[in-house]
């Protein structure tokens, strides 16, 4: 027995530290190197001669006549790189070791219309009018009247909030949706926000001690554990307003805009919450988010922050649906298994030889573009195997059964997944060796409340109350969001 677990614990640690060298990329490598008036294409060489890096790229889009003035002293090429295409309307990707540049590709595609009041049809000054979690977004003007420009080809939500109405959502599938139209938008007043507004506007609110004690909670759970909500602040938590469903349950809703600033992303987020809900240990989220980019005062700022919104994508749900529409789970390294209840345990289990992924979960189009239906038979676990949990997350999830197997938990869920070779679930008896520190893949737990529910392009649950989710995914929560139009080089 110890014998076979050496040789599975050997395993581990040499697939971890091969897939960790793999996943070392060309881009981290540091060269010191001075551009005098050179072209792209010669600063490109004299990276290639200086480095590992070899370039692919069509000649066509690198125009020749911007000149490259600066200097780097042991300077990372994704910089480098970042500052010198950036110039050009150039950006890269790195794919197998080749680094291959591509030109930036900015849609026609536009919205315009006009927001009236539903009943005096006159025009509305100054209402936010954006598409849902994007960047993309307009106030509008003297005369109702907005124009929203450069939208990507993605099926999407557009936004209308004004203080006082109610909120509107409209659903756009269709390129031609958007095309040589005008739309008219008719706001209702809302009697109860606008009431709700008036009190808080005598004087600014404060927090009894319960909702203090609220708040705090509120802001990790919504927010989330992971680093990058460290460094997030909610700017306004005053117009939160706090329900206590029990001892340890609660909903929160809010009176207008909540403004999120994060800083670990460098993105300044409007949320219009309409329901967050903490109930038996697991989170509903329902809004609509607005993004816009923090100013840029630094290029090595604004490095960091690429670096880690493509760590934030990387392995999110975002990332997960699309995956899941291009057909390339396997591809972007996911891989899929069914959950299980065991009333004996009281643990939630995964067998060891699942089924394919495309017979635990099917995605059908609809008839509408960027729309399709996700059938799911049961609960899933979805495995990210691009990156490992945080040594914080270990510490909060991981325990070992009652049975000997080494397992980690979500203890508010009791979501578990014991450790194997393939880090699947096992029988497997763990002696005489401390495994708790040994890296595991990210798994994250859909827990399905409908069988069926609509998936969007780029990827998005449109009906967020149609399913929970538990382990990583709920580990970031808020603070790992990213726009739908954000793709990673």
């Amino acid at each position: 027995m110890l014998r076979s677990f050496l040789v599975s614990f050997l395993f581990i640690a040499s697939y971890q530290l091969s897939a960790q060298n793999s996943n070392e990329s060309v881009l981290e490598e540091a060269i010191t190197v001075q551009f005098s008036g050179l072209s792209i294409p010669a600063t490109l060489r004299q990276i290639d001669k200086l480095s590992d890096v070899k370039f692919s790229y069509n000649s066509n889009i690198v125009p020749r006549d911007i000149k490259i003035t600066n200097a780097y002293f042991n300077t990372s090429i994704r910089t480098i790189l970042t500052e010198i295409l950036g110039e050009a309307n150039l950006y890269f990707r790195e794919v197998s070791g080749t680094v291959i540049i591509l030109k930036r590709v900015y849609s026609e595609r536009k919205i315009v219309g006009q927001v009236l009041d539903d009943v005096t049809k006159e025009p509305l000054q100054y209402v936010n009018v954006f598409i849902e979690r994007s960047t993309f977004g307009a106030a509008t003007d003297i005369n109702g009247d907005f124009q929203i420009e450069n939208i990507p080809d993605i099926g999407f939500n557009l936004v209308v909030s004004y203080v006082g109405y109610k909120t509107k959502v409209i659903p756009f599938n269709y390129r031609q949706d958007v095309e040589n139209s005008k739309y008219i938008i008719e706001m209702k007043i809302d009697p109860v926000v606008l009431e709700s507004i008036q009190v808080v506007g005598k004087a600014r609110k404060r927090f009894k001690r319960d909702e203090r004690k609220l708040l705090k909670r509120f802001t990790t759970e919504f927010l989330g554990r992971s680093e990058n909500a460290k460094n997030c602040v909610i700017e306004n938590p005053e117009v939160l307003n706090f329900e206590i469903l029990d001892d340890d349950n609660y909903r929160v809703t809010a009176d207008a805009i909540l403004y999120v600033q994060n800083r670990a992303l460098g993105y300044r987020i409007g949320y219009l919450l309409e329901e967050f809900r903490f109930e038996n240990g697991l989170k509903l989220n329902i809004g609509s988010a607005k993004f816009q980019e923090l100013e840029v005062k630094s290029r090595k700022r604004y490095t960091k922050w690429e670096i880690a919104r493509d760590k934030a994508y990387n392995g999110s749900v975002q990332h997960f649906l699309n995956a899941m529409i291009t057909n390339s789970l396997e591809k972007e390294g996911f891989e899929l298994n069914l959950v299980q209840y065991d009333s004996v345990t009281s643990e939630y289990t995964t067998p060891l030889n699942p089924p394919p992924a495309n017979e635990i979960l099917t995605l059908n189009k609809t008839d509408q573009e960027y729309l399709y239906t996700l059938h799911a038979n049961s609960d899933v676990e979805v495995t990210y195997k691009g990156e490992y949990e945080e040594s914080a997350y270990k510490k909060l999830y991981r325990s070992t059964s009652k049975s000997g197997n080494y397992k980690y938990t979500d203890k508010k869920v009791k979501t578990s997944i014991a450790l194997t070779e393939t880090q699947n679930l096992s029988s497997y008896q763990v002696f005489g060796v401390d495994v708790t520190d040994v890296d595991l893949f990210q798994k994250s737990i859909i827990f399905f409340l409908e069988d069926d529910t609509p998936v969007g392009f780029p990827g998005q649950f449109k009906n967020p109350r149609d399913m929970l989710f538990g382990g990583w995914w709920r580990w970031g929560a808020f603070s790992d969001w990213l726009p739908l139009n954000y793709k990673p080089d």
